[in-house]
């Protein structure tokens, strides 16, 4: 299924060769590299980072994650190049990056970097300008960051930072992070957008066409020192059914004949039956939101922000292909009091399966939040700078609905299930930084406090009437709290001209609070676990020589990343799933190590970054399925280890035409090389690869700037396979619960109408996945989808 070391070698050499050839065909830098930051800034590319310059003149903060390897991305080549419908399209084709939007506003959009998957969300984190988006609380599936909290259309720009190997982040930076950018009006502005989708889905026995719509507003205006800026952002799709009914079949006698259903098979290539699927999922977002601004002097500037999102959820409408002798729609196994419960069938072929009634049920979500936030960044003195946030989110209200069967099920009678999820966290982020430390122009020092408390409740109730809504016997409740202080400090020395060395270290002192696990029934089952605490100590180093364009740097960084809320204390049982609690996790220890080598051109550079990494007690979620109910844990992996590289190239206007190309191409192989079972766990995975972890990743783009106001794009995504379970038994491919090779192309063009010199008119249209390619990654990936957008801003 996945590809081997041998092949592995086959796509290195092949892609070593177009990296070089990339950079030979290049055209040469002809001016020596200067001060970056001094650069002018009519020069799009400025050095390693390819900053983007736009209206601030100048950073109101010092660069002080030098030694971390960085990719960004500007709003410009966004709205020429993506088919941006939420946030997380920004960095849709950043290197090493992997985001599992199952459809277009998912709220289970999981991010993976690097060698972290898309299950372990907390190995990443997401800040916008500053604020916490990436959740501190649930990991796997669950654990989203909060990307509806920030529009596309406000973003100025994102960077993606990778590995833990600036002092100023924590261990759950051990994949990476994403900063988002966002504006502030210089004058007065405002701005309308409206973008319809449209997806052509045929599986499972559907053919239908899905549509949604994304509308956003926004006005903003600069007075003086004080500038402020307001908008609404209205969101609302259709997406296809995430999850395809089907069923291992088996030689057993008995079962209720039946007719229907399609030919499938498991994830471990057995013989299966497709029976139908969940129904198309529903999502609208309204997000509301404010920034203010104040400049206490040209470089020093306060922000606060707020924003409030309410997100509805819907599935319904699921399909059942099964039809009994009289022709009518099967719904799976119930009990005559109108619960979910496993019933056998036979198929004309003779073969038995079985199909639980909750496989068929609908659900209704909301989820209503609140973000603000603090900030003030910029120099306080002549040589020092502040950069100091304080936020706050709370979603005050997060409820699922579930029926335990069909609405047309004979059995139903309206019985149900409710959750509730009470999340909150809290954080106040000090750095103090100079270029100029102790009066020297050799030397510059970083360094802050950190502080950070997550709390986390999940309530389980049985509903005797879930149209209703109504929660009426309590069968768990579980969670607890998490919270962190850190102090952080690094400083760099500039010793010779072109070298440049980097130390640093950050101290954790982490505590886990109020941890509980309480199921409620026949017999009460009460848990209090006793509270915890650790500190750790994680040292950080870098070694830079830039001689002319070049760049070579090398990185290293020992991390340790504490378990979280979920992963210790969330014990729920579902229905069609159940999680169990792990209160003893302690947390994982890393040693990473990164080596930059980089050659600037004009408008651009080619790249390439080797990387190591080696973690112990690496903390992994574990699935098990049983006649349709899920049970999930989380346990230590004794020692991973992962090697690979990852080579860019990107220019503008590639030989002064007015073209420009991005390439990049990430290979890696992670794998585990120590384990040893514990507890009811009797499975080895020595030598097993990591699951949800594709080997190889290419991402390549060319606009073509047909005049000044057209521009016209084509995007590839290409992943390679990679196993769904770390017993590696996962082998088929296009299945429901397996991860596919997948290559995605996607169309853009954009034109700006010459309306009025003061108002920007821009249309454009597009088309994700235009091959109609049929991809899994556990779930369906979306099939042809189409875009046209409007645009209007004054």
């Amino acid at each position: 299924m996945t590809i081997k070391i041998k092949t592995m070698k086959k796509y290195l050499l092949l892609l070593g060769i177009t990296y070089l050839g990339c950079g030979v065909a290049a055209e040469p830098a002809k001016a020596k590299k200067t001060d970056k930051q001094a650069q002018t800034k009519t020069d799009k590319y400025q050095g390693e980072e390819m900053v983007t310059y736009g209206t601030e003149t100048d950073r109101k903060f010092p660069d002080t994650a030098k030694a971390t390897p960085t990719y960004t991305i500007d709003a410009a080549d966004v709205k020429t190049k993506v088919n941006a419908t939420t946030v997380e399209d920004t960095v849709r084709y950043a290197p090493g990056v992997l985001i599992r939007k199952r459809f277009m506003g998912d709220p289970n959009g999981t991010l993976g970097i690097r060698t972290s998957n898309s299950f372990q969300t907390a190995h990443s984190m997401v800040y916008a300008d500053g604020m916490p988006l990436h959740n501190p609380l649930r990991t796997s599936f669950s654990g989203a960051p909060r990307w509806s909290m920030v529009s596309p259309s406000e973003i100025d720009s994102a960077e993606v930072l990778y590995g833990p190997f600036s002092s100023q982040y924590s261990g759950n930076s051990i994949g990476g992070v994403i900063n988002l950018n966002t504006k502030m009006p210089e004058k007065f502005e405002a701005q309308m957008d409206a973008t319809g989708m449209f997806q052509n889905m045929h599986r499972s026995g559907r053919n239908e066409t899905l549509m949604g719509y994304k509308t956003f507003i926004s006005a903003g205006d600069r007075i003086d020192k004080f500038s402020v800026w307001a908008s609404y952002n209205r969101f609302e799709n259709e997406g296809q059914p995430q999850t395809i009914n089907a069923a291992a079949l088996t030689t057993a006698a008995g079962g209720t004949p039946i007719t229907g259903g399609e030919g499938y098979q498991t994830t471990t290539e057995a013989p299966a039956i497709a029976y139908g699927d969940i129904g198309i999922a529903q999502q609208t977002t309204d997000l509301f939101k404010a920034k203010f601004a104040y400049d206490f002097t040209e470089e020093l500037q306060g922000r606060f922000t707020i924003a409030y999102e309410d997100r509805v959820g819907k599935v319904d409408d699921p399909n059942s292909l099964l039809r009994d002798a009289a022709g009518n729609r099967v719904w799976g196994g119930a009990t005559a009091s109108g619960l979910s419960a496993s019933q056998n069938y036979r198929t004309a072929g003779g073969k038995r399966f079985a199909v639980p009634g909750s496989v068929f049920s609908v659900s209704d979500s909301e989820r209503q939040a609140l973000n603000y936030g603090l900030g003030l960044k910029g120099k306080i003195s002549d040589n020092w700078s502040i950069d100091t946030t304080a936020s706050y989110y709370d979603a005050f209200k997060d409820r699922t609905i579930s029926s335990n069967l069909n609405p047309n099920h004979p059995l139903n009678q309206n019985k149900g299930q409710v959750s509730d999820e009470k999340p909150w966290w809290a954080t106040y982020d000090l750095k103090l930084a100079t270029d100029k430390f102790m009066g020297r122009d050799d030397l510059s020092f970083m360094g802050g406090y950190q502080f950070n408390h997550a709390s986390l409740n999940l309530d389980v109730y049985d509903s005797n009437n879930y149209k209703a809504g109504s929660a009426d016997v309590k069968t768990n409740d579980s969670g607890g709290a998490t919270q962190t202080n850190s102090a952080f400090s690094q400083l760099e020395w500039r010793f010779l001209p072109d070298w440049s060395v980097m130390a640093g270290g950050r101290f954790d002192y982490w505590q886990a609070i109020d941890g509980h696990v309480r199921t409620f029934g026949a017999t009460n089952n009460i848990q209090n676990y006793a509270d915890r605490d650790a500190s750790r100590i994680s040292p950080k180093a870098s070694l830079e020589y830039s001689p002319d364009n070049w760049t070579f740097r090398y990185s290293f960084s020992k991390a340790y990343r504490f378990p979280i809320a979920e992963e210790m204390f969330a014990s729920l049982s579902r229905l069609n799933s159940a999680t169990f609690s792990a209160p003893g996790l302690g947390p994982e220890a890393g040693y990473f190590h990164n080596f930059m080598t980089q050659y600037d051109i004009p408008r651009g550079y080619v790249r390439a970054n080797f990387f190591f990494d080696q973690i112990n007690n690496e903390i992994n979620s574990t699935q098990v399925t049983v006649n349709g109910q899920t049970t999930t844990t989380f346990q230590p992996i004794d020692q991973t280890e992962a090697i690979g590289v990852d080579l860019t190239f990107q220019q503008n206007e590639v030989f002064n035409l007015p073209v420009d190309l991005m390439a990049n191409t990430t290979i890696m192989n992670k794998q585990i090389t120590k384990h040893n079972p514990i507890g009811t766990n009797s499975v080895n995975y020595t030598g097993k690869e990591w699951d949800r972890l594709p080997q190889l990743q290419i991402n390549g783009s060319a606009t073509y700037h047909i005049t000044q106001p057209w521009a016209a794009s084509v995007g590839v995504r290409y992943r390679s396979d990679s196993f769904q379970t770390l017993t590696n038994t996962d082998t088929a491919a296009n299945v429901m619960g397996g991860t596919d090779e997948s290559t995605f192309v996607d169309l853009k063009t954009s034109y700006q109408l010459p309306i009025n010199p003061k108002l920007k008119s821009t249309l454009s249209a597009g088309i994700d996945n235009v091959f109609d390619a049929n991809a899994f990654e556990n779930h369906p990936y979306p099939q042809r989808t189409y875009f046209v957008s409007a645009s209007l801003k004054y």
